[in-house]
C-alpha cells in the first residue's frame, strides 16, 4: 500500500460509526452504497482538499485548464503514463466531442468513483511513492451473506498491466476499494466496520475472475487476504501470468463446448 492510499485509510477511519439516511424502498446494490459514496467523498475531499474528484470531474477540470490540448491524443496525453491514461480516459468519441459546454457527465463504466491525486497540483504527477490512488466504495449488510460484488474487469486490469509492463518504470496508479460494513435501523444505515484494500496487495493468483460475468473479478473486501508485497511491476507481471494461465483454460473449455456442438453437424 502506498503513503497516500495509506494516508487515504487514515481519513477514512471516522467512518466507522457514522450513519447516513435510509434511501426508501429496498437496501439492495447501489441503493444503499450510494450514500456511503457520498460520505467518503465529502471526507475525503475535507481531509484532502484541492486533491480529491469524481472521476469525470476530474477530467473536466483537466481539459478546462488546458484549452489548447485540443486533439484526443493531446487530451489523452494530459492523463499522466500510458497505463494510468487507459484507466482514466473517455473513448476517442466522446474525448473529441468534449467541450466547457458539453462537459463529461458520470459515467457507470468509469474506472472509479473517486480519484485522488498526490498533490494539490492539478496535473497527473506520479512517483513510485505517492502515485494516483482510483477508489470505488463497495457496500456490505452486516447481517446478510451475499455474493462477492464485481470489483473491476480483468481484461481491463490485464491491458493496463500490459501498457505497464512495456512502458513504464513504476505502477503510476493504485487501486483501492473501500470496502463498508453497515447496520439498518428504521431511519438510518450505520457503518459499523471499514477495510481499505489496494488491489496491488492482493495475491494475484488469489483473484477470482467469473468469466461468464462479463470477466469480472469479484471478492468482499472484508474476506479477501492483502499478503502481497512485491512491486508494483511484480504485480502486474504475476497478474499477467495469472490472467493469461486462466485464459488458456477457458480457451480450451470452449473450444471442447464448440467440438462437441460441431460433431453432430
Amino acid at each position: 500500500m502506498s503513503s497516500l492510499s495509506r494516508d487515504l485509510e487514515r481519513a477514512l477511519s471516522s467512518l466507522v460509526g457514522q450513519s447516513v439516511p435510509r434511501p426508501s424502498g429496498t437496501l439492495a446494490g447501489h441503493a444503499a452504497g450510494l450514500p456511503f459514496e457520498r460520505l467518503v467523498d465529502k471526507i475525503l475531499r475535507q481531509v484532502m482538499p484541492g486533491q480529491t474528484y469524481r472521476h469525470f470531474e476530474l477530467l473536466n477540470e483537466i481539459y478546462r485548464r488546458n484549452p489548447t490540448q485540443t486533439s484526443v491524443d493531446e487530451r489523452y496525453s494530459l492523463l499522466g503514463p500510458p497505463s494510468l491514461q487507459y484507466l482514466l480516459r473517455r473513448g476517442k468519441a466522446a474525448t473529441e466531442k468534449w467541450s466547457t459546454s458539453e462537459p463529461f457527465e458520470e459515467k457507470q463504466n468509469d474506472t472509479a468513483e473517486i480519484v485522488v491525486l498526490p498533490s494539490k497540483k492539478l496535473a497527473i504527477e506520479v512517483d513510485h511513492v505517492r502515485p494516483v490512488c482510483l477508489v470505488d466504495v463497495k457496500t456490505q449488510d452486516a447481517d446478510k451473506k451475499a455474493q462477492a460484488p464485481n470489483i473491476i474487469s480483468a481484461e481491463k486490469v490485464a491491458n493496463t498491466c500490459r501498457l505497464a509492463l512495456t512502458a513504464e518504470k513504476f505502477l503510476p496508479f493504485e487501486l483501492v476499494y473501500v470496502g463498508v460494513k453497515w447496520n439498518a435501523s428504521k431511519s438510518q444505515l450505520i457503518c459499523n466496520e471499514l477495510r481499505v484494500v489496494s488491489l496491488t496487495q492482493i495475491n494475484p493468483a488469489d483473484l477470482y475472475i467469473n468469466w461468464a460475468a462479463g470477466l469480472q473479478i469479484q471478492f468482499h473486501p472484508f474476506e479477501v487476504a492483502t499478503t502481497y508485497r512485491n512491486d508494483g511491476l511484480n504485480w502486474a507481471r504475476d497478474y499477467l501470468k495469472n490472467f493469461c494461465s486462466q485464459l488458456e483454460q477457458r480457451i480450451e473449455k470452449e473450444t471442447e463446448k464448440l467440438k462437441s456442438f460441431k460433431s453432430i453437424l
